[in-house]
């Protein structure tokens, strides 16, 4: 399939350079491995993950790794686009995998967004995020499961 003829599941560019938006982004694994069933190799991404959320300047009100997805609920980036961070954050995960001998690539080529609107609740939203594992049937409290939450609220 072309590049052309790829259904396109991200917004419009124009979207990432609006100030003020906030951000439900799903981020999946190729062939839906479930990669983030690596705790160590999982932590060392939620530190990127933070990490690079300083750098750009991105509120993460809400994050959550599941074995073959990503969640994140993210305020507009000051320091660049919200593809751009997202990028940059895939590509050091990668990285940081391939340095532990495990080079192959397994991010999904994009990811699927959509930008709160003013009548979504920004705590329903995170709440709703944090609590994916429970859906999934991974824990049975948010609370358990350690590859969720937020850098901006006390959980």
């Amino acid at each position: 399939m072309k590049y052309s003829d790829r259904k396109k599941i991200r917004l419009p560019d124009a979207t990432y350079q609006v100030r003020g938006n906030i951000y439900s982004i799903t981020v999946a694994t190729r062939l839906r491995t479930p990669v983030f069933t690596d705790l160590p190799f999982s932590r060392t991404c939620l530190r990127i993950l933070e990490e690079t959320s300083i750098a750009a300047e991105v509120r993460v009100f809400a994050y959550c790794l599941m074995p073959d997805h990503v969640h994140l609920l993210l305020g507009s980036p000051r320091a660049s686009s919200a593809v751009n961070f997202i990028g940059a954050w895939k590509s050091r995960c990668y990285r940081e995998r391939r340095r532990m001998g495990l080079g192959k690539p397994f991010w999904q080529r994009s990811f699927y967004d959509h930008i709160l609107g003013s009548d979504e609740d920004l705590l329903k939203t995170a709440r709703y995020i944090l609590e994916n594992p429970i859906r999934a049937g991974l824990v049975d409290r948010v609370d358990e499961y350690p590859l969720s939450g937020s850098f901006e609220f006390d959980l």
